[in-house]
């Protein structure tokens, strides 16, 4: 995680933060196998640092330049794609035993490992609510579809996001 929080802005750093978040879905996969508190202490900063849009160039009063509004405008929609994709990723996890972990020993987690519970919970619950959406378009009763289906929903967002990419680009 100090690799990724000190990698360079843009893609330059993006294959260190990606290998970050995938090795901390990796860990979490295998959270009920390990002692309260271990190994997700401190991991919430650090998946909220890595999952939250990322901060943009700071203004200025210049003009603004076309490759910069062309990186502005490609951060977006990655930033879209992988919220998509985590929705889908945690709408099929099975957080039972972590609900009722929060419900009723919430005191035996860390700020951080509360955090990162809470955080997968508020996702899964916005994912299977009967007004559920992704990628900001209605996908209501997604918990009801077969992985199929879902996979299918999926990629059809992504297919529309890959769509205002090209857009994007033909500017």
């Amino acid at each position: 995680m100090e690799h990724a929080a000190s990698a360079p802005k843009g893609s330059e750093g993006e294959p260190v933060r990606r290998e970050c978040v995938d090795l901390i879905l990796r860990l979490w996969e295998c959270r009920h196998s390990w002692p309260l508190s271990a190994p997700l202490k401190n991991v919430a900063d650090k998946l909220d640092e890595l999952l939250a849009p990322k901060p943009r160039f700071f203004h200025s009063t210049a003009k603004t330049s076309t490759f910069l509004d062309l990186l502005h405008g490609l951060e977006e929609l990655h930033h879209r794609e992988i919220q998509v994709c985590l929705a889908a990723w945690v709408a099929g996890l099975d957080l039972s035993e972590d609900r009722e972990f929060l419900l009723n020993h919430s005191e035996h987690l860390d700020d951080s490992e509360l955090t990162v519970i809470q955080r997968l919970v508020e996702i899964q619950d916005a994912i299977l609510s009967k007004d559920a959406h992704l990628d900001g378009k209605p996908c209501t009763d997604f918990s009801t579809l077969s992985k199929a289906e879902q996979e299918k929903l999926v990629r059809a967002s992504i297919r529309e996001i890959g769509k205002s990419r090209t857009q994007l680009l033909r500017r």
